[in-house]
Protein backbone atom coordinates (compact mmCIF):
# COMPACT_ATOMS: atom_id res chain seq x y z
CA UNK A 1 0.00 0.00 0.00
CA UNK A 2 1.28 3.47 -0.82
CA UNK A 3 0.40 5.91 1.94
CA UNK A 4 -0.56 9.45 1.13
CA UNK A 5 1.91 11.80 2.70
CA UNK A 6 2.34 15.54 2.95
CA UNK A 7 5.13 17.09 0.93
CA UNK A 8 8.37 16.62 2.82
CA UNK A 9 11.72 18.34 2.80
CA UNK A 10 15.19 16.87 3.28
CA UNK A 11 17.88 18.35 5.50
CA UNK A 12 21.31 18.11 3.89
CA UNK A 13 23.01 17.79 7.28
CA UNK A 14 25.66 15.14 7.76
CA UNK A 15 25.86 16.06 11.45
CA UNK A 16 22.25 15.01 11.96
CA UNK A 17 22.88 11.55 10.52
CA UNK A 18 25.92 11.13 12.72
CA UNK A 19 23.93 11.99 15.83
CA UNK A 20 21.16 9.58 14.87
CA UNK A 21 23.61 6.73 14.48
CA UNK A 22 25.10 7.52 17.86
CA UNK A 23 21.78 7.34 19.72
CA UNK A 24 20.51 3.80 20.09
CA UNK A 25 17.03 4.77 21.21
CA UNK A 26 16.34 6.57 17.92
CA UNK A 27 17.09 3.42 15.96
CA UNK A 28 14.71 1.21 17.96
CA UNK A 29 11.04 1.28 16.96
CA UNK A 30 8.42 0.56 19.59
CA UNK A 31 6.96 -2.92 19.66
CA UNK A 32 3.35 -3.70 18.85
CA UNK A 33 2.64 -4.56 22.48
CA UNK A 34 -0.28 -2.48 23.67
CA UNK A 35 -1.31 -1.53 20.13
CA UNK A 36 -4.65 0.26 20.44
CA UNK A 37 -8.08 -1.12 19.78
CA UNK A 38 -8.98 0.03 16.24
CA UNK A 39 -11.36 2.93 15.92
CA UNK A 40 -12.99 1.20 12.96
CA UNK A 41 -13.94 -2.45 12.55
CA UNK A 42 -10.83 -4.30 11.46
CA UNK A 43 -9.05 -7.39 12.75
CA UNK A 44 -6.55 -6.49 15.45
CA UNK A 45 -4.14 -9.06 14.05
CA UNK A 46 -4.09 -7.29 10.68
CA UNK A 47 -3.25 -3.99 12.37
CA UNK A 48 -0.46 -5.60 14.38
CA UNK A 49 0.89 -7.19 11.17
CA UNK A 50 1.02 -3.81 9.45
CA UNK A 51 2.69 -2.28 12.46
CA UNK A 52 5.29 -5.05 12.64
CA UNK A 53 5.87 -4.84 8.88
CA UNK A 54 6.98 -1.26 9.45
CA UNK A 55 9.24 -2.44 12.29
CA UNK A 56 10.90 -5.01 10.04
CA UNK A 57 11.50 -2.46 7.29
CA UNK A 58 12.95 -0.02 9.80
CA UNK A 59 15.30 -2.60 11.30
CA UNK A 60 16.40 -3.55 7.78
CA UNK A 61 17.37 0.08 7.16
CA UNK A 62 14.44 0.88 4.86
CA UNK A 63 13.27 3.95 6.76
CA UNK A 64 11.27 5.26 3.80
CA UNK A 65 9.36 1.98 3.55
CA UNK A 66 8.80 1.87 7.32
CA UNK A 67 7.41 5.40 7.23
CA UNK A 68 5.04 4.45 4.40
CA UNK A 69 3.77 1.48 6.44
CA UNK A 70 3.24 3.45 9.64
CA UNK A 71 1.75 6.49 7.91
CA UNK A 72 -0.69 4.13 6.22
CA UNK A 73 -1.97 3.13 9.64
CA UNK A 74 -2.03 6.73 10.84
CA UNK A 75 -3.93 7.97 7.78
CA UNK A 76 -6.44 5.13 8.21
CA UNK A 77 -7.34 6.66 11.57
CA UNK A 78 -5.39 4.45 13.97
CA UNK A 79 -3.36 6.22 16.60
CA UNK A 80 -1.22 5.32 19.60
CA UNK A 81 1.78 6.70 21.39
CA UNK A 82 3.90 3.86 20.02
CA UNK A 83 2.83 4.58 16.44
CA UNK A 84 3.56 8.31 16.82
CA UNK A 85 6.95 7.52 18.33
CA UNK A 86 7.90 5.21 15.47
CA UNK A 87 6.80 7.72 12.84
CA UNK A 88 8.90 10.33 14.63
CA UNK A 89 11.91 7.98 14.53
CA UNK A 90 11.48 7.38 10.81
CA UNK A 91 11.21 11.10 10.03
CA UNK A 92 14.28 11.73 12.18
CA UNK A 93 16.30 9.12 10.31
CA UNK A 94 15.22 10.71 7.03
CA UNK A 95 16.43 14.10 8.24
CA UNK A 96 12.97 15.68 8.46
CA UNK A 97 13.37 17.38 11.79
CA UNK A 98 10.09 19.32 11.92
CA UNK A 99 7.88 16.30 11.36
CA UNK A 100 10.02 14.21 13.71
CA UNK A 101 9.42 16.73 16.49
CA UNK A 102 5.72 16.91 15.62
CA UNK A 103 5.24 13.17 16.06
CA UNK A 104 7.50 12.97 19.10
CA UNK A 105 5.34 15.67 20.70
CA UNK A 106 2.21 13.67 19.84
CA UNK A 107 3.83 10.58 21.33
CA UNK A 108 4.62 12.51 24.50
CA UNK A 109 0.96 13.46 24.91
CA UNK A 110 0.01 9.77 24.83
CA UNK A 111 3.10 8.51 26.70
CA UNK A 112 4.07 11.31 29.08
CA UNK A 113 6.22 9.06 31.28
CA UNK A 114 8.09 7.27 28.50
CA UNK A 115 11.83 7.94 28.78
CA UNK A 116 12.61 7.06 25.14
CA UNK A 117 10.06 9.56 23.87
CA UNK A 118 11.42 12.32 26.11
CA UNK A 119 15.03 11.54 25.18
CA UNK A 120 14.43 11.50 21.42
CA UNK A 121 12.32 14.64 21.57
CA UNK A 122 15.02 16.47 23.53
CA UNK A 123 17.63 15.34 21.00
CA UNK A 124 15.55 16.46 18.02
CA UNK A 125 14.78 19.84 19.56
CA UNK A 126 18.45 20.39 20.37
CA UNK A 127 19.16 20.26 16.61
CA UNK A 128 16.72 22.99 15.58
CA UNK A 129 17.98 26.32 14.24
CA UNK A 130 16.13 28.28 16.94
CA UNK A 131 17.58 27.62 20.39
CA UNK A 132 14.78 29.20 22.41
CA UNK A 133 15.22 29.59 26.17
CA UNK A 134 11.82 29.06 27.85
CA UNK A 135 10.64 31.64 30.35
CA UNK A 136 10.48 30.35 33.94
CA UNK A 137 6.90 29.26 34.48
CA UNK A 138 4.78 29.81 37.58
CA UNK A 139 5.05 26.78 39.88
CA UNK A 140 1.29 26.16 40.22
CA UNK A 141 0.71 25.10 36.55
CA UNK A 142 3.84 22.94 36.67
CA UNK A 143 2.66 21.15 39.81
CA UNK A 144 -0.85 20.74 38.38
CA UNK A 145 0.52 19.29 35.14
CA UNK A 146 2.81 16.95 37.06
CA UNK A 147 -0.03 15.72 39.29
CA UNK A 148 -2.33 15.04 36.32
CA UNK A 149 0.31 12.83 34.69
CA UNK A 150 1.51 11.21 37.91
CA UNK A 151 -0.58 8.03 37.70
CA UNK A 152 -0.61 5.90 34.50
CA UNK A 153 -3.85 5.98 32.50
CA UNK A 154 -4.54 2.26 32.98
CA UNK A 155 -4.31 2.67 36.73
CA UNK A 156 -6.74 5.59 36.67
CA UNK A 157 -9.28 3.55 34.73
CA UNK A 158 -8.89 0.64 37.15
CA UNK A 159 -9.26 2.90 40.21
CA UNK A 160 -12.39 4.55 38.81
CA UNK A 161 -13.92 1.16 37.99
CA UNK A 162 -13.10 -0.21 41.46
CA UNK A 163 -14.40 3.00 43.05
CA UNK A 164 -17.75 2.68 41.31
CA UNK A 165 -17.94 -1.01 42.17
CA UNK A 166 -17.06 -0.38 45.82
CA UNK A 167 -19.50 2.52 46.13
CA UNK A 168 -22.31 0.49 44.55
CA UNK A 169 -21.58 -2.46 46.85
CA UNK A 170 -21.61 -0.29 49.98
CA UNK A 171 -24.83 1.48 48.98
CA UNK A 172 -26.51 -1.82 48.16
CA UNK A 173 -25.42 -3.23 51.51
CA UNK A 174 -26.85 -0.23 53.35
CA UNK A 175 -30.14 -0.50 51.47
CA UNK A 176 -30.58 -4.19 52.13
CA UNK A 177 -29.27 -4.21 55.68
CA UNK A 178 -31.36 -3.31 58.72
CA UNK A 179 -29.35 -0.95 60.87
CA UNK A 180 -26.15 -0.91 58.76
CA UNK A 181 -22.95 -0.26 60.71
CA UNK A 182 -21.75 3.33 60.94
CA UNK A 183 -18.50 2.60 59.12
CA UNK A 184 -20.37 1.96 55.89
CA UNK A 185 -21.37 5.62 55.66
CA UNK A 186 -17.75 6.74 55.98
CA UNK A 187 -16.68 4.10 53.47
CA UNK A 188 -19.30 5.30 50.98
CA UNK A 189 -18.14 8.93 51.33
CA UNK A 190 -14.49 7.89 50.90
CA UNK A 191 -15.27 5.76 47.83
CA UNK A 192 -17.30 8.57 46.27
CA UNK A 193 -14.56 11.14 46.92
CA UNK A 194 -11.84 8.88 45.50
CA UNK A 195 -13.90 8.10 42.41
CA UNK A 196 -14.64 11.78 41.83
CA UNK A 197 -11.01 12.93 42.18
CA UNK A 198 -9.56 10.14 40.04
CA UNK A 199 -12.37 10.42 37.50
CA UNK A 200 -11.79 14.16 37.16
CA UNK A 201 -8.08 13.50 36.60
CA UNK A 202 -8.95 10.98 33.89
CA UNK A 203 -11.35 13.40 32.18
CA UNK A 204 -8.72 16.15 32.15
CA UNK A 205 -6.23 13.81 30.48
CA UNK A 206 -8.63 12.24 28.00
CA UNK A 207 -10.18 15.49 26.77
CA UNK A 208 -7.12 17.75 27.20
CA UNK A 209 -9.11 20.12 29.41
CA UNK A 210 -7.15 23.28 30.10
CA UNK A 211 -4.30 22.26 27.78
CA UNK A 212 -3.08 25.01 25.47
CA UNK A 213 -3.17 24.29 21.74
CA UNK A 214 0.37 23.90 20.42
CA UNK A 215 1.95 23.43 17.03
CA UNK A 216 5.27 22.75 15.32
CA UNK A 217 6.69 24.92 12.55
CA UNK A 218 7.19 22.78 9.43
CA UNK A 219 8.47 25.39 7.00
CA UNK A 220 12.25 25.79 6.64
CA UNK A 221 11.74 29.43 7.62
CA UNK A 222 8.55 31.24 8.61
CA UNK A 223 8.07 35.01 8.89
CA UNK A 224 6.46 36.16 12.14
CA UNK A 225 4.36 39.31 11.61
CA UNK A 226 3.07 41.88 14.07
CA UNK A 227 -0.39 41.54 12.48
CA UNK A 228 -2.13 38.98 10.25
CA UNK A 229 -0.71 40.43 7.03
CA UNK A 230 2.03 39.64 4.51
CA UNK A 231 3.22 43.25 4.55
CA UNK A 232 7.07 43.02 4.80
CA UNK A 233 7.16 46.13 6.99
CA UNK A 234 5.23 44.22 9.67
CA UNK A 235 7.72 41.38 9.97
CA UNK A 236 9.10 40.99 13.50
CA UNK A 237 11.47 38.05 13.13
CA UNK A 238 11.70 34.58 11.60
CA UNK A 239 11.45 31.15 13.12
CA UNK A 240 12.57 27.87 11.66
CA UNK A 241 11.52 24.28 11.21
CA UNK A 242 10.96 22.35 14.42
CA UNK A 243 10.10 25.31 16.66
CA UNK A 244 7.28 24.44 19.09
CA UNK A 245 4.78 27.25 19.66
CA UNK A 246 1.57 27.91 21.53
CA UNK A 247 -1.44 28.94 19.45
CA UNK A 248 -3.47 31.71 21.07
CA UNK A 249 -5.78 33.07 18.36
CA UNK A 250 -6.93 32.41 14.82
CA UNK A 251 -7.80 34.94 12.14
CA UNK A 252 -8.72 33.55 8.74
CA UNK A 253 -5.52 31.95 7.41
CA UNK A 254 -3.37 33.33 10.23
CA UNK A 255 -2.46 32.13 13.71
CA UNK A 256 -1.23 34.20 16.61
CA UNK A 257 1.57 32.24 18.26
CA UNK A 258 3.57 32.55 21.47
CA UNK A 259 7.11 31.21 21.62
CA UNK A 260 8.50 29.62 24.77
CA UNK A 261 10.60 32.73 25.39
CA UNK A 262 7.46 34.90 25.40
CA UNK A 263 7.72 36.41 21.89
CA UNK A 264 4.35 36.89 20.19
CA UNK A 265 3.40 37.27 16.54
CA UNK A 266 1.34 36.00 13.62
CA UNK A 267 2.24 33.26 11.13
CA UNK A 268 0.46 31.70 8.20
CA UNK A 269 -1.63 28.71 9.30
CA UNK A 270 0.09 26.59 6.66
CA UNK A 271 3.48 27.19 8.28
CA UNK A 272 2.76 24.83 11.14
CA UNK A 273 0.78 21.77 12.13
CA UNK A 274 -0.99 21.37 15.46
CA UNK A 275 0.19 18.73 17.89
Amino acid sequence: MTARRPARRRHAAAGLSAVVLAVASVTAPASAAGFPTPQEAAPAAALADRFQAGNRLYQAGDHEGALEAWLGLYEDGFESGELHYNIGNAYFRLGELGRAILFYERARVALPRDESVRTNLALARSLTADQITPLPGFWVPRVAGWSVQLVPRAWLIAIVALGYLGLASILLYRLLSTGPPRWTRHAAVAAAALTFVVGANLLVREFSIGRAERGVILQTEAAVQSAPSDDPSLQLFTIHEGAVVRIDRRSSDWLEIVLEDGKVGWVRAGDLETI
